[in-house]
């Protein structure tokens, strides 16, 4: 990841922020990022000894204090417990999420469960919980990671399905929630990180070269658009989608799954 800074390193100074999935891949950068401008920075997933190693590198590396919790975001009493250890959250970042790539024809009803719990049920989870809590409190920003939905993703439909979820979600509460607590999202293009690498084939992606701008993005520039949605320059916007892609929602490959794992077209 880079290491360039190219906000004011005081702009979150003060916000509590809660990256989910925050010790690795995207949500470390997020993570980081949120340090280096000043936010009091929590990251939370299942494993305790993958965060509290990540928790001490990222406070290393940023010369920031960044904490830890423990939650299973498809838990709702274990998200609860969450939202009640960290009060008076402005900044919530859901990051964590996961899909396998497999032709839908070959998901079981467990395969499309476990990642619509995961993606929307989870997601939903953590935003209603800390968003009910910036409802009652002084409000605050909701960034939820997605992914390029709007063109159909073969090969990881249970997640596509979610994600655009998620985007629908996010608008909808945008007005329900009014000026009180902004909603937006992001959504990553390609991005080679250690779960993309054990998740997806080889050669899956490879087509990035199609796209406007011809090269694999670098997690800095995730970090970047979540600190910009989150910061007071943002304070206008709501329900909104930011595609971090470089220009592959207008063209370039979107599918999970080699190009050979279809069936010929006659």
């Amino acid at each position: 990841m880079r290491s360039d800074l190219i906000y004011n390193e005081e702009l979150l100074e003060g916000r509590k922020a809660i990256v989910t999935g925050g010790a690795t891949g995207l949500g470390r950068a997020i993570a980081v990022g949120l340090a280096q401008v000043g936010a009091k920075v929590t990251i939370v997933s299942r494993q305790e000894d993958v965060l509290s190693a990540a928790a001490k590198q990222i406070s290393n590396e940023t010369g920031k204090k960044v904490s830890y919790d423990i939650v299973d975001i498809r838990d709702i009493e274990s998200v609860a417990q969450l939202s009640v250890r960290h009060q008076n959250v402005d900044i919530l970042v859901n990051n964590a999420g996961g899909q396998f790539p497999q032709k839908a024809r070959d998901f079981s009803p467990n395969g499309w469960r476990s990642v619509i719990d995961l993606n929307l049920n989870g997601t939903w989870n953590m935003t209603q919980a800390f968003g009910n809590n910036m409802l009652e409190g002084e409000g605050g920003s909701i960034c939820q990671i997605i992914a390029t939905v709007g063109r159909g993703i073969p090969g990881i439909a249970h997640s596509a399905s979610a994600r655009a979820g998620v985007l629908e979600l996010s608008r909808t509460l945008a007005f329900e929630w009014g000026s009180k607590v902004r909603v937006n999202c992001v959504a990553p293009g390609q991005f080679r990180t250690e779960a993309f690498d054990s998740t997806y084939e080889e050669g899956v992606g490879d087509g990035y070269v199609d796209q406007p701008l011809p090269s694999i993005g670098d997690a800095s520039d995730i970090a970047n658009g979540v600190i910009f949605l989150v910061s007071p320059g943002a304070s206008f916007i709501t329900g909104e989608v930011l595609y971090i892609d470089g220009g592959l929602i207008l063209q370039g490959p979107m599918s999970a799954l080699p190009v050979d794992g279809y069936p010929e077209r006659k």
